[in-house]
């Protein structure tokens, strides 16, 4: 029997092809790539990252992460809570057709440790004695973080290392940035750094600003059924460092057919005319106990419309146009 070249050549629709393909592992331009972990990622903990693909023979991997390469399908990290998202890469590579493929994930840090005043006051006591406290949220108390051992702390002021004076102090072993008598001077971002062996976590920073936050809500005073109206809360606290912000209707739901809450921006389509809503904007945080808010007062007013509305109103002018027609005809 003859066979000839073409009957050499394999049908990629065919169940055999397909199944080769699988064994043999596709080819890395057509790879796909993906990258897990196990849990959250965590300030001060080790994660294991695990990139896999569907290249299976004789493939490299390659890690990207902070300027860093790291070789190997895994790797292992411990953020040190500089970064609340991190940008990781992962690139595989295939040394037979010389094709590498890339994926990359924003992955969410979790950072427990945080600086908290003490005693937690809105307004600043110029002149008066106050306590910044380093906290880890693992632990519960103000020991210091449990899963640390030995640990050294040291504080920072806008990111430079805090100078001790005869109104400044540590307590606490460090873990308690004492002030003697509150300074017009003594305003800035604060932050704690544990440090333990190889490990270094740096906390959420707090600003001690003797000044109250300024907020207030830019939008319409009045909106309209059916149109989409957006609102702003504008705060003078960097939002996400020093305060987070949310969104309160302390009269009441608004009712209508979309509500969006985005951070500091609101949207909403509201449905029902004649209402008031009561929109309230809150900027707080929480561990230095300082919060403020800003209420605005929203008018609903025009005429309702919505689809059924729309099709009752034009079944509404079919019939007195077919009725016209009928008396045009008639007479």
């Amino acid at each position: 029997m003859k066979i000839s070249v073409e009957d050499m050549t394999p049908d990629w629709r065919s169940p055999l092809f397909v199944l080769l393909v699988a064994l043999m592992g596709a080819p890395c331009s057509q790879a796909w790539l993906q990258i897990t972990w196990t849990g959250d990622i965590t300030a001060g903990f080790s994660t294991t990252l695990t990139c896999s693909s569907s290249c299976l023979q004789n493939c490299n991997y390659t890690w990207s992460l902070k300027g860093q390469n790291v070789i190997g399908n895994t790797l292992t990290w411990t953020p040190d809570g500089v970064e609340s998202t991190v940008e990781i890469r992962c690139t595989v590579f295939n040394p037979e057709t010389s094709v590498s493929t890339s994926t990359t994930t924003i992955a969410d840090v979790n950072n427990p440790l945080f600086v908290q005043i003490r005693p937690p006051n809105t307004v600043l006591p110029l002149n008066k004695s106050l306590d910044l406290v380093c906290r880890d949220a693992t632990s519960g108390d103000l020991s210091g973080p449990s899963n640390w051992m030995n640990q050294v702390v040291s504080w920072y002021k806008d990111g430079q290392r805090v100078t001790l004076s005869e109104n400044i102090q540590l307590l606490q072993n460090n873990l308690t940035l004492h002030f003697n008598s509150l300074l017009p001077s003594d305003a800035g971002f604060y932050q704690c750094e544990m440090s333990a062996e190889q490990l270094r976590v740096i906390s959420l920073g707090y600003l001690l600003n003797f000044d109250p936050w300024n907020i207030s809500i830019s939008g319409p005073d009045t909106v309209f059924p059916g149109r989409l109206s957006k609102f702003t809360c504008l705060t003078s606290c960097t939002i996400n460092v020093d305060c987070t912000v949310k969104w309160q209707f302390r009269g009441g739901f608004p009712l209508g057919t979309y509500l969006s809450m985005n951070g500091n921006e609101l949207s909403w389509t509201p449905s029902i005319p004649g209402t008031f809503q009561n929109i309230t904007c809150v900027a707080e945080n929480a561990a230095a106990g300082r919060s403020a808010e800003a209420t605005k007062m929203v008018e609903v007013t025009g005429v309702p419309v919505s689809g059924s509305e729309l099709v009752q109103l034009n079944g509404l002018f079919a019939v007195i146009l077919s009725l016209g027609l009928l008396i045009l005809v008639e007479s």
